[in-house]
């Protein structure tokens, strides 16, 4: 997603697990095998709290395999000095096999443990991710619980820094065959498989990693249900469960999201997708899924992908920040949403009193929103499907709060907005803006409240 700087272009972090909202940590994978084409010293780390290096897998004899050149004591030592951990990440998909002989011996597990203890030693890793896919037999799920409670002792024994972590599967279809109530006391996180929900084996072409059900009661899941599965069904903290963002997204020969589709599933990187929007591709919203997706102009394929309108941090932290500053009794006060994506903020402030108007352009969101008026009795509550400066320049209200949190893409869209804003609002008028880049404010502005949560900023500001 956009908002980890520039890593949507960087083919090595192919995955992220985040759980921003609750623990600041960014868990980035990094697979050995483009270490020749983006080395480990060419990446910026700081954008991560713990890097899972993909992947070792053990052989039938408790030996760890790699790929070549794997162990080098210089990689972690480049990620330390970047203030992130690193962990070696083992299994991925087809690695199993030597997992399942390892297992159900007592001697292999040890020789096993002791062989990956070496090898945090020798090379700097400061824990390890298991990721078995999977173990798909009651007798496994036994043998998986003594792995991980004796790895969690021999680690201990030897260093308790060490971490053991887990890549884990959204779904009962294989999510049977893990004991989570026994393993949450001894792993640390749990890296949520919150994509490949739709895929190849689907019934109709779907999006990677759908943040809601497309269509509604889809029976694949999305990653809401998925993270309700393993907080809610299987007992996991939501505090030791990190959300898997995919940095890949899939091609389909079918002319619109959720139809049937021929041939083969393709697998495409972001750096591939995103040149392709507005040259020859159309850009389209899932309003259900919370997505996007392209349409090729000839609308014989489509391409599912994420951006940041997926993920916005003002549902968390930040707008509890902000209604702090605002206060809870908003009665008598008239607000304005000019972004309204999922109506949260326009929500909030009316359910504190206050009348609210919400502007979205997009036609399917507006949608959206309109039913969530209409489905939970909202009162003193209006929708408009216009564009924000239109609609500003058109408007003869006046307002005292204004909602300013647009695309990020758009790095000029709130000074624009601004700009028409300043010729129909006072002094008494308070205008919050959400961005992830620098914006110039002239000196008719006075910052009245700012904050930050990782690279988003937040301010509250008024006419001086």
């Amino acid at each position: 997603m956009t908002f980890v700087l520039n890593l949507i272009k960087i083919q090595a972090l192919a995955v992220i697990a985040v759980n921003i909202l609750l623990s600041q940590r960014v868990v980035g994978y990094y697979p050995q095998w483009v270490q020749s084409n983006l080395p480990i010293s060419s990446i910026d780390f700081s954008v991560v709290t713990h890097v899972n290096h993909a992947f070792a897998w053990p052989d039938e004899n408790a030996n760890i395999q790699s790929y070549s050149n794997m162990f080098n004591i210089s990689n972690a030592q480049t990620i330390h000095s970047q203030g992130a951990k690193f962990l070696l990440s083992l299994g991925g998909w087809g690695n199993g096999v030597g997992f399942e002989a390892v297992v159900s011996s007592p001697s292999l597990r040890n020789d096993f443990i002791n062989n990956l203890i070496d090898i945090c030693e020798n090379y700097g890793y400061d824990g390890v991710d298991l990721d078995w896919e999977h173990p798909n037999s009651t007798q496994n799920r036994q043998y998986l619980n003594l792995l991980v409670a004796e790895m969690d002792s021999m680690f201990n024994d030897f260093d308790s820094e060490l971490l053991i972590t887990m890549a884990v599967p959204i779904s009962n279809w294989s999510g049977q065959w893990y004991d989570f109530n026994f393993l949450k006391s001894h792993i640390d996180f749990f890296n949520a498989m919150t994509y490949d929900i739709h895929g190849g084996w689907s019934s109709h072409a779907g999006h990677n990693s759908p943040l809601f059900q497309s269509p509604p009661g889809d029976s694949d899941g999305s990653c809401s249900t998925g993270i309700a599965y393993l907080a809610n069904t299987r007992g996991i903290p939501r505090e030791k469960i990190n959300l898997g963002i995919p940095f890949w997204g899939k091609k389909y020969s079918t002319n619109d999201i959720n139809q049937s589709f021929s041939g083969t599933v393709e697998d495409m990187w972001y750096h591939e997708i995103v040149p392709l929007i507005d040259n020859g591709w159309s850009y389209h919203w899932d309003s259900n899924a919370f997505c996007p997706y392209l349409i090729k102009d000839d609308e014989s394929k489509i391409i599912t992908f994420d951006n940041s309108k997926m993920l916005r941090p003002t549902l968390g932290r930040i707008k509890e920040t902000l209604f702090n500053w605002l206060g809870n009794d908003l009665r008598d006060l008239k607000a304005l949403d000019l972004f309204g994506g999922s109506g949260s903020l326009g929500f909030e402030a009316n359910s504190r009193g206050a009348s609210v108007t919400i502007v979205e352009k997009d036609k399917d969101v507006f949608k959206k929103i309109k039913r969530n008026i209409v489905q939970h009795k909202m009162q003193k509550i209006e929708v408009h499907n216009i564009d924000a400066i239109n609609f500003i320049r058109l408007v003869k209200e006046t307002y005292d709060i204004i909602f300013l949190d647009p695309p990020y893409e758009d790095s000029k869209l709130i000074e624009n907005v601004l700009l028409e804003i300043k010729k129909k609002i006072d002094k008494n008028s308070f205008i919050y803006i959400e961005h992830n880049y620098n914006i110039n404010l002239d000196e008719s502005w006075n910052v009245y409240k700012s904050g930050k949560s990782n690279r988003i900023m937040y301010k509250l500001i008024n006419l001086l």
